[in-house]
């Protein structure tokens, strides 16, 4: 008794929720049922009638045969009829027989119209919510046949209500009597709803709400279930280290194979019966599988010995459930009902596990999953009884509306780990900045502190430099002027010219400081600016024949006082020992370098001779050049003294090389 009030519970709070909606916009004056059928008759024509009785009659047979064009009552036996409460069930074996897949019963359903007459002002319809059998369903009034169902014996568009009209148009008559034929496998059952028959308006909504509870709905979840798995799909593929996403994936494909049986019919199958059921069947085993491989990514707990007990019993099930190894016993559809209730228990176990975990990590997603679970355990518990007609079959496969919850539960999953991942980014680039930042304003102060340190040795460095050059050049003139004043050795012409040279040492100095930018033919600008009043004053012709040369990256001010020191010797000399009257700066590209040529018309000197006896002035000449990477050379006789001074595009240019080309 406890087990019967458990089921009628359960079948009355299952049938109530989907159809709440509709419950709650019933008319008031249509709350309580007629108590047979024809006090149902008896309501107005204008009003909907619902038939809640109707006659029975039960005619075994041997396979299907298809519904004739005409049927009369006095054709069919007049003993067997019985008056049943509708919605009525066909009990069906759990285990079904051999013979049961062959043995076939036809019932006839008959409905008596006769107080619809007389004829409606407008046209009448009849409305089944739904009818359940492996087989057909035909409806005729007044032995015509108005309707049957299309499609092969299994997939029959079952879940679909039926909404068929009585009279094609307005003050036609009304059938007195409607008959419903109903052909199924006795082993199998069936099921037949309520009939409500009264013109269109009254009945359309009826109708509508039911089409989208158990059909429209199912449909749109389930597309919209694999439209996300698709978009997940497509993450996965460019980013193939998160495996969660195509799970997710195959979890929305195998959510789409296993709802198709509930709003697709036979008409529209690629493929036969036996292989569509079995696709039903595998689907739902693996779809079990991707939930807990699912699960497990979650909450990183991964359970080896349930993951490889649930799939080698879903292999082992999908192979024995194939259409040719499941013909030697039955049907794959007449044991589908039996499958099912043996899925559960290891439904159970893998969703407890799971949820365990789930809970011991203290994972949020744990306890959405969590209730999920409980509903789904529920509605497919009692999707089994309605499936083998122990509950009314005018209630609603609940099972769609478990996987719609799926669909909204993981998509929530899917989209807290998507906006986690970019929240993750967002703080690790947050987080890299503030160290960037802070690492730049180490570098800032490092930076500030070698500047200063080299700002420090380059000032000394310039200072050190300039005490040496004025030591050697200016201080040497001064000290030697000094002497010969003391010692009255010196005119008063001969002391302005010594002077005269100290004030160009100190010029050149200056010049040498500033900065030229690795322009070679600026810093021979500024000695033509420095010595040209002097040459010019001795008597002598200038002729400046300076031509483009490229940049010298190298030329800093140190270097650039070696060569400014270079050519005011080179110039003094011409003026103190050659008696020229000509002198003329050229410069050319010579190689891997730039050649800077004086020249003069004076009486000329031997070259070794004067390198060998004094030659203070010319080997100075020489170690500045080196210094700065360059070399520098005389050719000297009776026409004059050609001085040449080469000098590299880039330091580390080979000295013997270099040479040769200053000779060339």
């Amino acid at each position: 008794m406890g087990c019967r009030r458990l089921v009628q519970w359960l079948a009355r709070f299952r049938q109530a929720l989907p159809l709440a909606v509709a419950l709650a916009v019933l008319p008031c004056a249509q709350a309580s049922e007629p108590e047979s059928a024809n006090a149902a008759q008896q309501q107005p024509p204008e009003g909907a009638v619902h038939f809640t009785q109707a006659e029975l009659l039960s005619i075994p047979g041997i396979g299907y045969s298809a519904p004739t064009r005409r049927i009369e009552d006095a054709a069919l036996p007049a003993d067997g009829w019985r008056t049943i409460a509708l919605p009525h069930t066909a009990g069906r074996e759990l285990v079904p027989t051999s013979s049961g897949g062959k043995q076939t019963v036809t019932d006839w359903y008959r409905l008596d119209l006769a107080a619809m007459q007389p004829p409606s002002a407008r046209p009448l319809v009849l409305y089944l919510p739904r009818w359940k059998t492996l087989g057909h369903i035909a409806v005729y009034g007044d032995g015509a046949l108005l309707y049957q169902s299309q499609g092969s014996p299994v997939h029959n568009g079952y879940n679909h209500p039926l909404l068929l009209p009585l009279n094609s148009a307005a003050n036609a008559p009304v059938p007195r009597t409607v008959l419903i034929r109903v052909n199924r496998l006795r082993s199998s059952g069936s099921g037949f709803s309520t009939v409500w028959v009264g013109e269109l308006a009254s009945l359309n909504w009826r109708y509508q709400v039911r089409e989208l509870l158990q059909v429209q709905l199912p449909f749109m979840g389930s597309a919209a279930f694999l439209a996300v798995g698709a978009f997940a799909l497509a993450v996965w593929l460019g980013k193939r280290r998160e495996p969660l996403y195509m799970l997710f994936f195959a979890i929305s494909t195998l959510a789409f194979m296993r709802m198709l049986h509930y709003y697709v019919s036979g008409d529209y199958l690629p493929m036969s019966d036996e292989w569509f059921e079995w696709m039903t069947v595998a689907s739902m085993l693996w779809l079990i599988i991707a939930i807990h491989l699912f699960l497990e990514r979650l909450h990183q707990q991964p359970s080896r010995w349930l993951t490889r007990t649930a799939v080698t019993l879903a292999v082992a099930c999908s192979v024995v459930t194939l259409p040719h190894a499941t013909k030697a016993v039955a049907s794959l559809y007449l044991v589908t009902p039996l499958l099912n209730l043996m899925v559960l228990p290891v439904a159970v176990l893998i969703f407890t596990v799971n949820l365990r975990k789930a809970l011991r990590a203290k994972l949020p997603e744990g306890r959405l999953v969590a209730g999920w679970a409980v509903f789904t355990v529920a509605v497919t518990s009692y999707d089994s009884l309605l499936q083998n007609n122990l509950v009314s079959p005018e209630s609603v496969y609940t099972s769609p509306y478990a996987i719609i919850s799926l669909f909204f539960i993981f998509s929530y999953i899917m989209f807290q780990r998507y906006t986690g991942a970019f929240a993750e980014v967002a703080r690790l680039n947050k987080g890299l900045a503030q160290r960037l930042q802070a690492r730049e304003a180490e570098l800032e102060q490092s930076y500030q502190r070698l500047r200063a340190v080299e700002n420090e040795r380059m000032l000394s460095a310039e200072r050190k430099r300039l005490m040496q050059d004025m030591h050697d050049g200016l201080g040497s003139s001064l000290i030697s002027a000094i002497r010969s004043v003391e010692q009255g050795a010196m005119s008063d012409a001969e002391i302005s010219g010594v002077l005269k040279g100290c004030m160009d040492d100190l010029k050149l100095a200056i010049d040498s400081m500033e900065s030229v930018d690795a322009d070679l033919l600026l810093l021979l600008a500024t000695l033509r600016f420095r010595l040209a009043p002097r040459i010019e004053s001795a008597g002598l012709s200038l002729r400046w024949e300076v031509q483009p040369v490229p940049a010298l990256p190298w030329l800093d001010p140190g270097s650039a006082l070696h060569i400014l020191r270079i050519m005011q010797e080179c110039v003094a000399n011409v003026l103190r020992h050659t008696k020229a009257t000509t002198i003329s700066f050229r410069t050319a590209m010579a190689g891997e370098g730039v050649r800077v040529v004086i020249e003069d018309n004076g009486t000329g000197f031997d070259v070794e001779e004067a390198l060998r006896r004094s030659g203070r002035g010319l080997r100075n000449q020489q170690r500045r050049a080196e210094a700065i990477g360059g070399t520098a050379s005389w050719q000297s006789g009776k026409g004059g003294t050609r001085f040449t001074l080469w000098l590299p595009i880039q330091r580390g240019i080979d000295v013997d090389k270099a040479a040769a080309l200053v000779k060339a």
